[in-house]
């Protein structure tokens, strides 16, 4: 047996360590090290409760809009705060502008330039592959850069900034736009629409992929008639490189449900995306609840009052950090999350894959179905999300009611608990915060990349990207670019677990 430490992994977001075990050319055992501690959680404890508008969102320097809108979203709650339709729209664009940079920069800026590997240079497609995709010089790496920025552009309209963004508030928006800052939004969508997403990505028109692609043998047809797209070029290269084999993991999929439709008063009840747990394998869907939501410290480096072996949900959590090297069982600075289901503590995926799934996609649920949740399904899967999401954006602007409201102040509270759930770019997102004589008493932040990547738990079940790895057979150990593609296909984020440095 060999064993391989990646280190730093690079091309995703953060620093990430990859620990991968081999027999011969098969990973037998990995595991996932974060080596950077956050502690947001800290900083945020005593502060006033609308101090996590500007301190959440400097969690990420990707998804700042994320952990804005779950943090406000937590408020909401705490606050009983009634949410306009105007707000709740503009909310949306924002949160949907802020995905579809990172999904688009995620696949070329640090997925698709591992085609480049050795391993590749005898396809017969190889010239083209470098012709459209190597660093810099590829014909749709720099249409990445100069369509991607534009979401920005727009969330820069409602939002003020990105990133780093406090526009979003308990009960509302701090925007209310006038009727050309909504149509300079709606502009750049379509040009992106027309001039990017119809001639790089799809080849062809966006209403008819939505509207006629609803399987995996759809797919194969588009790509067939719409042979220049990026997205045809992927999935053939996918295919030849046995992508669609790759990286089947826990094959659980969860998601928080995103995008409220209407009006709410505390909490939103219905949303474009809906929440829950998809089983792959067996086809079984499964109502997610936040209460069986558990994160475990044994293989972490952090201490709980109640023991190593305890599981808390994020209301009762604690952030200890404990750089204990003599406890060989701890190697993470990432906690462990889990789902109990059914008495059973479950490791699922989250991510766009997840989300479309959860959400019934027709295409994606019908994809996971013929290739597995996998490499190329993930990368396809974070693609039509974009296409979904520029399309939604459009129709929540076109909706947008000038002279109604987009704040209701809401009435502050002195006490409460309450709880943000939304997915960003990577995945199913979380706040939990518990407030104290008009203080933060407690918050405590999930990640996507957390549930995705989590050390083991009590029981000694590994995360689903651990299992994604586990049983892969590399073509050169020294060269082991399919473990990289399977890290990089989850668009790791280890930016959300750091942000105070200790060497360790």
């Amino acid at each position: 047996m060999s064993s391989k430490i990646i280190s730093p992994f690079n091309r995703v977001e953060g620093d990430l360590d990859v620990e991968v075990k081999f027999e011969r050319n098969k990973v037998v055992d990995a595991k996932i090290i974060s080596r950077l501690f956050r502690g947001i959680e800290i900083i945020l404890k005593g502060k006033n409760p609308l101090d996590a508008l500007v301190i959440t969102p400097r969690v990420c320097g990707i998804c700042g809009a994320s952990h804005l809108y779950a943090s406000a979203s937590a408020l909401d709650m705490i606050y009983n705060a009634e949410v306009p339709i105007n707000a709740i729209r503009l909310r949306n664009v924002l949160s949907m502008a802020e995905t579809c940079q990172n999904d688009l920069r995620h696949t070329y800026f640090m997925f698709l330039i591992d085609v480049l590997n050795n391993k590749y240079r005898d396809y017969a497609n190889f010239e083209e592959v470098i012709r459209r995709w190597a660093p810099i010089q590829g014909s749709s790496y720099k249409e990445c850069f100069r369509w991607s920025k534009k979401y920005t552009e727009v969330y820069a309209i409602f939002g003020g900034q990105w990133p780093h963004g406090s526009a979003i508030v308990p009960g509302g928006i701090t925007a209310d736009p006038l009727p050309n800052e909504i149509q300079r939004a709606i502009s750049i969508l379509l040009d992106i629409k027309r001039n990017y997403l119809e001639k790089v990505i799809l080849g062809g028109p966006i209403d008819q992929f939505l509207d006629t692609v609803k399987s995996y043998n759809d797919l194969l047809q588009w790509a067939e008639d719409y042979k220049e797209g990026d997205l045809a070029k992927i999935l053939e290269f996918g295919l030849e490189a046995n992508w669609h084999k790759l990286g089947y993991g826990s094959g659980i999929m969860l998601s928080y449900g995103h995008l409220p439709i209407e009006e709410y008063v505390g909490i939103p009840r219905k949303k474009y995306f809906k929440p829950g747990i998809y089983f792959a394998k067996e086809k079984e869907y499964k109502e997610f609840d936040q209460r069986n939501v558990l994160e475990f410290v044994n293989s972490s480096y952090y201490i709980y009052s109640k023991g190593d072996q305890a599981g808390l949900h994020p209301f009762e959590g604690e952030t200890n950090p404990n750089l204990d090297e003599k406890n060989k069982n701890k190697y993470s600075l990432t906690k462990c999350f889990r789902y109990k289901l059914d008495g059973k503590l479950i490791a699922p995926e989250a991510g766009a894959l997840a989300m479309l799934t959860v959400s019934g996609n027709p295409l994606i649920l019908d994809l996971i179905d013929k290739i597995g949740p996998s490499v190329l399904s993930r990368v396809i899967a974070r693609l039509v999300r974009v296409l979904i999401y520029n399309e939604l954006m459009l129709q929540e602007l076109n909706s947008f009611e000038f002279g109604k409201p987009t704040y209701k102040k809401p009435s502050e509270v002195k006490e409460g608990m309450g709880y943000g759930l939304v997915e960003a770019p990577r995945g199913a997102l979380g706040h939990w915060v518990v407030v104290k004589n008009e203080k933060i008493l407690n918050y405590q932040i999930v990640t996507p990349t957390q549930i995705n990547m989590s050390p083991e738990d009590p029981l000694g079940n590994k995360s689903h990207m651990a299992l994604a790895l586990i049983g892969t057979e590399v073509s050169d150990v020294n060269n082991p670019i399919e473990v990289h593609h399977i890290v990089r296909s989850h668009d790791a984020c280890m930016v959300c677990n750091v942000h105070m440095l200790k060497l360790i």
